[in-house]
């Protein structure tokens, strides 16, 4: 029997993909294929591939109950006093940054559409518009100025105030411009403001406890030290996003108790696995570990003032 595929294209593909969404049965499906010009044991192939492209396709509703390692009694929604994993994941799920570094670490649009700089030290930015905190109010240049200035404020106790600290001018020029001037040219601020405590809150938030952002999920539930657990952002302005229902977020410290509580199914997904139980994972059915590469780097340093650095 012929196996090669004849007169097939890429549109016939996405007939075959569309198909199988909409229910068809694989009888429907071959016939379809031999109309289209494909022999039996090619129909086979492409409904396989055809399949497993639908399956990679996410699909909307769903909870998820995650864990990480770590968590205090002084965990926070507030931005720019997040210092844990714990606090990085639930601020992530409710606000947004200006900019984001995607999987290949370069610098991304987030809530800004574009910066632009001709010297490096005055920075315009440009807000996307359409962006509403979950509470409906719109986004607006006072908002990021807002944001970014109380990195300065002390009395704020920002992560990030020395880095924060070249910025030294802001100004809403309108609605959805934002002037920002630095101390000195420095080319990398699209990149800067990725930074996790950089995220857009309300012009004004004194009180972070209820989580309004402009992010994919809505806070239900926050018990520092404990659990959070947030809801889909019917309103997002990301169309189509987030695919989850719901996202309940704990702290395990512990690793084998992280990892038991992921192979009991108390847990969907786990966080920070060690070298030892990535290896008992891999051997489990219906578990897929997801690697991803850290930006974490270690300094070897050698003196070269004596051996045997000195022979260098």
């Amino acid at each position: 029997m012929n196996d090669k595929i004849t007169n097939w294209t890429s549109a016939d593909d996405a007939m075959v993909e569309n198909a199988i969404r909409r229910g068809a049965s694989r009888r429907e499906l071959l016939k379809m294929l031999l109309a289209g010009g494909a022999a039996v044991a090619a129909g086979s192939f492409v409904l396989g591939r055809a399949t497993q492209a639908v399956a990679a396709t996410p699909v909307s509703g769903g909870n998820l109950k995650a864990a990480g390692w770590s968590s205090s009694t002084a965990d926070t929604l507030d931005p720019a006093k997040a210092s844990l994993s714990t606090d990085y994941v639930r601020c992530c799920s409710l606000y947004n940054r200006l900019t984001f570094l995607d999987k290949d670490g370069k610098t991304q649009m987030e809530l800004a559409e574009s910066f632009d700089s001709k010297d490096a030290k005055t920075w315009t930015v440009k807000l996307r518009k359409g962006v509403t905190f979950h509470d409906g109010k719109d986004l607006t240049a006072d908002d990021v100025v807002f944001s970014l200035k109380r990195h300065l404020d002390k009395a704020v106790g920002s992560k990030v105030a020395k880095i924060a600290a070249q910025m030294t001018g802001f100004k809403a020029v309108d609605k959805s411009t934002v002037e920002i001037t630095l101390a000195d040219p420095n080319a990398d601020l699209p990149t800067i403001l990725a930074l996790h405590h950089f995220m857009i809150v309300q012009d004004g938030t004194t009180d972070f406890s209820k989580g309004n952002g402009t992010g994919a999920f809505v806070l239900e539930t926050f018990e520092p030290g404990v659990r959070s657990v947030v809801t889909k952002n019917k309103n997002y302005w990301k169309s189509g996003k987030p695919y989850l229902d719901s996202f309940e977020f704990i702290a395990i410290s512990d690793d084998s108790a992280r990892v038991n509580a992921l192979l009991s199914g108390d847990i969907n997904f786990a966080a920070s696995i060690n070298p030892r139980a990535m290896k008992l994972i891999s051997g489990q059915q219906g578990f897929e570990l997801s690697k991803t590469t850290a930006g974490n780097y270690t300094d070897l340093n050698i003196r070269l003032d004596m051996d045997p650095g000195s022979k260098a």
